[in-house]
C-alpha cells in the first residue's frame, strides 16, 4: 500500500503545479472563457483547460513510473490493457481539447466515443458475460453493443454532471474507491492507473473547488469518464459467466448515471433533441432549492459515497446483498427525484395522465408547468412576458395580458407597465380564450383578463384546465410581485400590438 499512497502523492503534487500553470497561462493569454449561457453559473471568465493538467499529470507520472519499473526501482504500474486504453484516451482527450477551444459538433464528439470504445473492443477490453447468457449467434453483437454503450455513457454521464464547482472530480474519485477495491491484488496495471488517476484528479480539484478559478472542460470530463469506463472493463473476468462484472459499476456510478438518464426522460418527453443543452440537472434543480454551491456538492458528495458503499457490498454477490442494496438504492432516487420536483414527471404521473406513446400532447403542459414555476418568482413584467411567450408559442398564435382601468398599486402610484397590454402574437387568429385574474386576496380585485388567441380550426393540445389554474395563479402571483416592487420603467421586447378576434370564447 505504500507503493499506491506514494504514487497518489507524486500525482497530486504534478498535478496540483500543472493546474496552476495551465490556469495562469489561459488567464494572460485571454483563454478564459465567460459565461455563454445561463446554464453556466459562474459570472467571470474562467479557463476551461483543466483537462490539459490533468491530462499531462496523469501521463507524466504514468510515464515516470514505467521507466522506474524497467531499471526496477518501483513496481510497474501498467499492463497489456493499460497501454491500449491509454493511446485511445489521447485521442478522447484531443477531442475534447479541440472543443474547449474551438468548439466541436455534438455528433462528432459521440463519434470519437463510438470509435474508442470499438478500438477498446476489439482490443480484447470489454463485456463478455452477454455470450454466455445469451442464445443465439448474435452475441458477439451484443457484447458490442454493451461495450460501445458503456463507454458512451460514461463519458457522458462525467460530462453532463461538470456543472458545479468540484462536482465531477469529486464524484469520480468516489468511483475511483469501488474501481480501486476491485482492481487491487488482481490487477495491479489497474490499480496503479486508478491511483494515478485519483491523484491527478485531486491535484486539479484544489484549484476546481468553489470557488474555482478552473473548469475541467470537456477535455477533462470526456478523458476521464473514457478511463474509468475502460478500467471497469479492463478489471471484467475474460469470457465470465456472471452479471456482477456489470452490476458493481453500474451502483458505484450511480449518481451520473441517474443524471443522465433523467436527462434522457425530460428531453423525450418535453420533445427536445437528447443532445441538447438544458439547466435542470440535478445539480442545477438543488440549486434552484436555494442552496449554494458548496451545500450542492457537499449533498452530491455524500449521495456519491453512499452509491459507493452499496457497490462494495456487491463484490461477493448473493440474494442476501442484492435485495436491500437495491432497495436502498432505488428508494434513494425515488424520492430524491420527487424532492426535485421535475414538471415532466409531475404532469406523466398525474391521474388521468397522457399516454407516453402522445407524448405531443404532454411537451406544451410541461412547458406551461415550467412557466408557471418561475412566474411565482418573478418580479419583473419584462420576464412575466417572456415566461408567456415561451409557453405559450407552441400551441398559441398570441397572447395578451389587458389590465384592468381601476386596478393600482398599494400606494396608489400606477407603474409605468400597467398602462398597456402586454402580450405579443405571431399568427392570425380568429378564436380566443379569456380567463379573468383576480389579486390572491379575499376580495379577489380583479388585475384584468389574459387572452389567448389560437385558430378554431385546430385543437389546442394543451390542457386549458392546467391554464385556468396552474398558469392563472402563478401569472397572478408574479403580477403581484412586480406591482409590490413598483417598476416604474421597463423596457418590454418589441410585442406587437394584441389582436381583436371577432369570435370571443369565454372560459
Amino acid at each position: 500500500m505504500l507503493a499506491y499512497a506514494t504514487g497518489f502523492g507524486l500525482s497530486v503534487i504534478v498535478s496540483s503545479f500543472l493546474t496552476w500553470a495551465v490556469r495562469n497561462l489561459a488567464c494572460h493569454y485571454g483563454l478564459a472563457r465567460a459565461p455563454q449561457s445561463n446554464r453556466h453559473i459562474h459570472k467571470t471568465p474562467v479557463p476551461r483547460l483543466g483537462g490539459l493538467a490533468i491530462f499531462a499529470g496523469f501521463m507524466a507520472v504514468f510515464l515516470l513510473y514505467s521507466v522506474l519499473a524497467n531499471r526496477g526501482v518501483a513496481a510497474p504500474p501498467s499492463n497489456r490493457d493499460i497501454g491500449r486504453i491509454l493511446i485511445l484516451g489521447a485521442g478522447v482527450f484531443l477531442t475534447g481539447l479541440i472543443d474547449d477551444l474551438v468548439g466541436v459538433k455534438a455528433w462528432l464528439k459521440l463519434a470519437v466515443e463510438v470509435a474508442a470504445g470499438t478500438g477498446l473492443y476489439f482490443s480484447g477490453i470489454r463485456f463478455d458475460f452477454c455470450a454466455t447468457h445469451v442464445a443465439g449467434s448474435y452475441t458477439s453483437v451484443i457484447c458490442f453493443a454493451v461495450t460501445v454503450g458503456w463507454v458512451v455513457l460514461i463519458c457522458n454521464a462525467i460530462n453532463l454532471i461538470d456543472g458545479v464547482d468540484g462536482l465531477a472530480a469529486g464524484a469520480a474519485l468516489f468511483s475511483m474507491i469501488t474501481i480501486f477495491s476491485v482492481a487491487v491484488g488482481v490487477r495491479p496495471g489497474v490499480a496503479n492507473s486508478v491511483v494515478i488517476l485519483a491523484g491527478s484528479l485531486f491535484g486539479f480539484l484544489i484549484f476546481n473547488f468553489n470557488p474555482a478559478s478552473i473548469f475541467m472542460g470537456d477535455s477533462g470530463s470526456l478523458f476521464v469518464g473514457f478511463l474509468l469506463s475502460s478500467f471497469v472493463l479492463s478489471e471484467q473476468p475474460r469470457h465470465s459467466a456472471s452479471f456482477s462484472g456489470l452490476l458493481v459499476p453500474l451502483v458505484c456510478f450511480a449518481l451520473p448515471l441517474t443524471d443522465v438518464m433523467l436527462s434522457v426522460l425530460r428531453r423525450f418527453l418535453n420533445g427536445h433533441s437528447l443532445f441538447g443543452a438544458d439547466k435542470e440537472h440535478i445539480h442545477h434543480k438543488l440549486l434552484a432549492l436555494g442552496l449554494t454551491q458548496r451545500q450542492v456538492v457537499a449533498i452530491l458528495y455524500g449521495v456519491s459515497a453512499v452509491f459507493s458503499i452499496l457497490s462494495l457490498c456487491l463484490l461477493n454477490p448473493s440474494p442476501a446483498s442484492i435485495l436491500p442494496v437495491a432497495g436502498v438504492l432505488l428508494l434513494m432516487i425515488f424520492f430524491g427525484v420527487r424532492k426535485l420536483r421535475y414538471h415532466e414527471f409531475m404532469e406523466v404521473l398525474r391521474p388521468r395522465s397522457i399516454p407516453l406513446l402522445k407524448r405531443r400532447r404532454l411537451a406544451p403542459n410541461i412547458a406551461i408547468r415550467k412557466a408557471a414555476a418561475g412566474l411565482k418568482m418573478t418580479r419583473d413584467p419584462r420576464t412575466i412576458a417572456i415566461l408567456l411567450e415561451g409557453c405559450l408559442s407552441q400551441e398559441f398564435d398570441g397572447f395578451s395580458v389587458i389590465f384592468s382601468s381601476e386596478f393600482q398599486s398599494p400606494n396608489r402610484q400606477t407603474p409605468q407597465w400597467l398602462s398597456r397590454p402586454l402580450g405579443a402574437h405571431w399568427r392570425h387568429s380568429d378564436a380566443r380564450l379569456t380567463i379573468p385574474l383576480h389579486l390572491n386576496t379575499i376580495d379577489g380585485e380583479q388585475i384584468g383578463q389574459l387572452h389567448l388567441y389560437h385558430d378554431a380550426e385546430t385543437p389546442v393540445l394543451a390542457r386549458i384546465e392546467l391554464i385556468r389554474t396552474v398558469l392563472r395563479r402563478s401569472l397572478v402571483q408574479g403580477l403581484q410581485n412586480a406591482l409590490d416592487h413598483s417598476f416604474t420603467t421597463v423596457s418590454f421586447p418589441s410585442f406587437k400590438d394584441p389582436l381583436q378576434p371577432s369570435d370571443p370564447l369565454e372560459v
